[in-house]
């Protein structure tokens, strides 16, 4: 687990999953490299993909990317709008693409993420999980208090 996430966990949160930064992403600047601009093109690349972190526990989704600017998202379940998944034809061979989060708070996108539309499908399946969870705890409430 990434240290952004482990350190922004909140009361009864447990991560449920972590998505992964695609090494597959570092091969076009490898080419590169044969040309000496790859050099520098490369060392961006991998510090992109060491200081990125993506993840969601069971009531927030949390993000970060950047090392020198960084850009944090934490963001509850309930809020989340939308979320898109964009790969190229290289993404699709080696299985990564971009994941773009929508909140209602603005718009974030994550690069090269690994088996970006899994990530999709397992955070869309916990906030419908969540919203569940809240409607039957909203429930019992009612139900406790219309007992007294």
């Amino acid at each position: 687990m990434g240290k952004y996430m482990q350190s922004n966990l909140g009361k009864d949160e447990t991560v449920l999953y972590e998505a992964k930064v695609s090494w597959a992403m570092l091969v076009p600047h490898i080419i590169l490299m044969l040309v000496f601009i790859g050099f520098i093109t490369i060392i961006i690349a991998i510090v992109r993909n060491i200081t990125t972190e993506l993840g969601f526990t069971n009531k927030k989704l949390l993000g970060k990317r950047g090392l020198i600017r960084t850009i944090v998202m934490d963001a509850p379940l309930n809020k989340i709008n939308n979320v898109l998944v964009t790969s190229g034809l290289w993404g699709k061979i080696c299985n990564f693409g971009t994941v773009a989060v929508t909140t209602s708070s603005g718009s974030y996108m994550f690069k090269a993420i690994s088996r970006p539309n899994e990530f999709r499908a397992a955070l869309m399946n916990q906030i419908d999980q969540f919203d569940d969870d809240r409607v039957k705890k909203q429930a019992e409430e009612m139900a406790r208090a219309m007992k007294q």
